[in-house]
């Protein structure tokens, strides 16, 4: 078992696919395919199961890729105590949301390179409801997200900021501006209960502002769309499409203040913690726990 197949086994854990982990480790499929046969027979075990569907890790698998990181991790570790000045080098690749990468990551990467300028940092970027699921599988080692509730033990995570969760409404002119203008206290909220909302797709603003929705309005108010992403969200606020529930965060970040009308939520909502997140076996990393004790540092 070389460390090489451990990469190639990393990379199909994180792909799910043969054909990309071939193009990503510059081998023919059919190598790839050697490679994971192979570890099924020194295992015993099958890794992957396949089906018209695509292709699935088997708990075995997931076994191997905790050993497999600690494995690399330790080798990297190694190397970096018999380098010829001692300096961290490697490569960290961090998925994070446009927001977060200009108002949370912009210092701490700052940071981190003045720390260890040998180290090549990979940026990310997307919907941070997709960095779990991201480092889940390996795709990227360390994602910006918003704490979810009861996270998982096998995960690390070192809180950046805290961001209150606010009511948007469109100043533009619009019908829906006009529905709300002037409206204030429980009139407020029973026009609410009328309005269109813009919802996010998935992640952990989802799961709690549905919640708080069915908590605070008698019937479920009408969705006009659920969207990837938060910014995508006050852009449409902004356009009169909607009112949605967003971080203080990303509306500051916008650029769109003045499109909207804001209400904090403190009271009805808990603040986003936002953070760094790995899986705990990466800690063993140099060039992650790098990170971690810079992050605590700032």
């Amino acid at each position: 078992m070389d460390l090489k197949s451990l990469q190639v086994f990393l990379s199909v854990c994180s792909n799910l696919s043969f054909t990309q982990t071939a193009a990503e480790q510059h081998q023919s499929v059919s190598a790839v395919s050697r490679t994971i046969l192979r570890l099924e027979e020194a295992l015993g075990e099958r890794l992957f199961d396949r089906d018209r569907r695509g292709m699935t890790a088997t708990p075995a698998a997931r076994r191997l890729q905790i050993v497999a990181e600690r494995m690399l991790s330790d080798w990297r570790s190694l190397q970096q105590s018999l380098g010829d000045d001692g300096s961290l080098q490697g490569e960290l690749r961090i998925f994070c949301s446009v927001t977060a990468t200009h108002r949370l990551l912009s210092p701490l990467l700052a940071a981190y390179r003045e720390a260890y300028p040998r180290v090549q940092i990979l940026l990310q970027t997307g919907d941070q409801a997709d960095g779990m699921e991201r480092v889940r599988r390996g795709n990227s080692d360390v994602a910006v997200i918003a704490r979810p509730e009861g996270l998982n033990e096998s995960f690390a995570f070192s809180p950046l900021a805290s961001t209150p969760l606010c009511l948007c409404m469109p100043l533009v002119d619009c019908a829906l501006r006009d529905a709300l203008a002037g409206v204030s206290g429980s009139a407020l909220w029973e026009a609410l209960e009328d309005a269109p909302w813009v919802l996010p797709e998935r992640g952990v603003s989802k799961d709690l502002i549905d919640r708080w929705l069915g908590e605070r309005f008698a019937r479920q108010p009408a969705i006009y769309a659920r969207v990837a992403g938060h910014e995508a969200i006050v852009a449409m606020v902004s356009l009169g499409l909607g009112v949605a529930v967003l971080p203080r965060l990303v509306v500051d970040a916008s650029g769109l203040q003045s499109s909207l009308r804001v209400m904090t939520l403190e009271e009805d909502l808990p603040a986003f913690e936002i953070g760094l997140c790995t899986r705990q076996p990466r800690l063993a990393d140099p060039v992650v726990r790098g990170l971690w004790q810079v992050a605590h540092e700032l």
